[in-house]
């Protein structure tokens, strides 16, 4: 049977996806309403890749959003004669086009309306309305489609093929580090993206030795850019991200680390990101916020990173929730509470070194919902 699913486009293009994924067969045909701003961003295009979407099956009208005459007019363009059924999806647009598109769909036979709630991936049938509880969507995103429905390519860096169980004890060794092996760890973040010789950093075999690092030069002369880059805070992103993996029930194409996204050019890197639930968390790793012993210099360095987050939250969606970690210490007044607060009110999470220490897991420490 030849069906039609009718879109409204916005800046939310996860709830279509979901929707077009779940109602799509090989007979269906697409029309999106769409406006000048959205043709402007390309979402129509992001959602038609995601959702394998032929050209020669779709439709776009570009309407006035707020003009339920010209949206009427516009829809009356088309003709719907061929399709035995027509199901639209009025979760998008604006509360006009939503309104409009409802009441001119209502007139035609075969017709079924819905909205999804944005919680537990609940659907509802506006019309005709029925007395079945509400349902729940059955297919689901990957990570990827959730991103590419943003507009965005993903592109992934490999882990440094560290043993998984050494990252652990690193972590213990170095939340133990006193001010001397600081210094080294320090001395080290200047030699990052070059290799390093032995003798050029003072106590730096003494400091290996203690906490055991598989150095692959077995004559302990150079240090790798890799094995730098790792012990100057790579080393954290692979700690979260194994835990992550090794508490959640989550597929391995929904959880990733060092991973960079594109769009118009620009890249973005971000040290862990999943999706659960169909919602996209982002985890950025600190294992310091300062770069000096500048006071203020350290409050700068966090507040950027809360900055930074911020912004890319409003490209990447209602659905998606970022937090910081860092081992940087809230009792030692390294993270300030003002941190903290300024984080919430923008929803980010500011995790410190006692919050990462004492969670059981990190299920508890960024509230997860387990299904």
């Amino acid at each position: 049977m030849k069906n039609l699913i009718v879109t409204l486009l916005s800046d939310q293009p996860i709830p279509n996806v979901q929707f077009i994924k779940e109602k799509q067969n090989a007979d269906t045909y697409f029309l999106f309403v769409s406006t000048q701003k959205m043709e402007d961003k390309g979402v129509g295009k992001w959602i038609q890749k995601v959702c394998n979407i032929p050209t020669e099956t779709s439709n776009t009208i570009v309407v006035d959003q707020f003009s339920p005459i010209d949206i009427e007019s516009k829809l009356n363009e088309i003709s719907y004669d061929e399709f035995d059924d027509i199901i639209v999806n009025v979760t998008g647009g604006t509360k006009i086009m939503s309104h409009t598109v409802t009441e001119f769909f209502k007139e035609k036979p075969d017709t079924e309306i819905f909205y999804l709630t944005g919680l537990d991936n609940i659907i509802i049938q506006v019309f005709p309305k029925t007395k079945q509880p509400e349902k729940s969507l059955i297919k689901t995103i990957s990570l990827k489609e959730y991103i590419e429905s943003h507009g965005f390519e993903m592109r992934e860096s490999r882990l440094s093929g560290i043993d998984p169980t050494y990252t652990q004890s690193f972590f213990n060794y170095f939340i133990e580090f006193n001010d001397d092996e600081i210094r080294i760890i320090n001395q080290l973040r200047g030699k990052r993206g070059k290799t390093a010789g032995m003798n050029e950093i003072p106590g730096i075999k003494d400091f290996f030795l203690k906490i055991k690092f598989p150095l692959s030069d077995e004559n302990f002369t150079l240090i790798n850019k890799k094995e730098i880059k790792y012990l100057t805070g790579d080393w954290l992103e692979e700690y979260v991200f194994f835990r992550l993996k090794q508490e959640l029930p989550i597929i391995d194409e929904n959880l990733k680390t060092g991973i960079t996204l594109i769009k118009n050019k620009i890249l973005n890197e971000f040290d862990i990101l999943f999706l659960w639930n169909g919602s996209l968390y982002t985890i950025e790793c600190k294992t310091s916020i300062k770069y000096t012993l500048n006071e203020e210099k350290e409050e700068n360095f966090l507040n950027d990173t809360i900055y930074q987050a911020t912004a890319l939250q409003k490209n990447l969606g209602l659905y998606s929730k970022f937090s910081i970690f860092t081992l940087s210490s809230k009792e030692k007044n390294e993270v300030k509470e003002t941190h903290v607060e300024r984080g919430k009110l923008v929803n980010i999470d500011v995790f410190c070194r006692e919050d990462i220490i004492s969670c059981k897991s990190m299920i508890e420490l960024l509230k997860l919902k387990l299904c």
